[in-house]
């Protein structure tokens, strides 16, 4: 089965855990670049805000076709309970193209319902696994075993 796990990550969690899914898998990544300044304090601000706007950005070039993969992972930080805003752009220029998909978020509390259901709503497809991982786990490496639970979830 051919894998691709795609993210977006404003301050470097979401990357973390695309990287340790990506090495469990042995398998093809993407990181999702928003053209949109989010870092400091008024990018968190702006991020919160278009999140819960609903609003889309501009992304850098895609490098690879969704279609081509089986799977798509499809990783977010969570925003305010919501998707963020790079990942849902992705999501609605390229849903027609999803085959299978799997997501995974991470967050400061514990609350992943909302961007979980949101994916799933974006795509209007059913996961076949999904995984939320807090902030406070990937700082004291906690989440390991929640990786590899998720990792034989997808194979």
């Amino acid at each position: 089965m051919k894998i691709l796990v795609v993210f977006y990550s404003r301050t470097g969690n979401t990357r973390i855990v695309a990287e340790e899914i990506r090495n469990g898998l042995d398998c093809d990544i993407e990181e999702i670049i928003d053209k949109q300044k989010r870092s400091g304090i008024l990018g968190y601000w702006r991020s919160v805000y278009d999140a819960i706007r609903k609003k889309e950005t501009v992304l850098e070039k895609i490098k690879n076709d969704p279609e081509d993969f089986d799977l798509l992972i499809i990783g977010t930080p969570v925003w305010n309970r919501n998707v963020s805003v790079p990942i849902r752009t992705y999501i609605t220029q390229n849903h027609a193209k999803f085959n299978k998909l799997a997501f995974f978020c991470t967050a400061t509390g514990p609350n992943f319902e909302g961007a979980i259901k949101g994916i799933t709503e974006l795509s209007n497809m059913s996961p076949i696994a999904t995984l939320g991982i807090r902030a406070k786990e990937i700082k004291d490496r906690s989440y390991q075993s929640k990786i590899q639970e998720f990792v034989k979830a997808v194979q």
